[in-house]
């Protein structure tokens, strides 16, 4: 048989279907906030609140001296005080 004539349409399209359904995806998930109780990402700091800001460059110092353990105390602190002080 021809490798020509073989009709690669379907799985063609299948694979570029999935791919946009995941980029929307992605897209989709980086544009909502974590909200505390998502453990998938990072707590992200309420804008203008002391406290987050704080927590957010506590986190930004264990980072940057790749100490992971005081990365991930910082987080749920953050979580925590994101729950009690931002959530309703």
């Amino acid at each position: 048989m021809d490798p020509a004539s073989q009709d690669t349409g379907p799985s063609l399209y299948n694979r570029a279907r999935l791919s946009a359904e995941v980029r929307i995806a992605n897209e989709r998930a980086q544009a909502l906030p974590a909200g505390p109780d998502d453990l998938s990402r990072p707590p992200r700091a309420v804008p203008g609140c002391p406290a987050c800001l704080t927590l957010a460059e506590r986190r930004e110092v264990a980072r940057a001296e790749c100490d992971r353990s005081a990365e991930a105390d910082v987080n749920v602190l953050l979580r925590r005080h994101l729950r009690e002080e931002h959530c309703p």
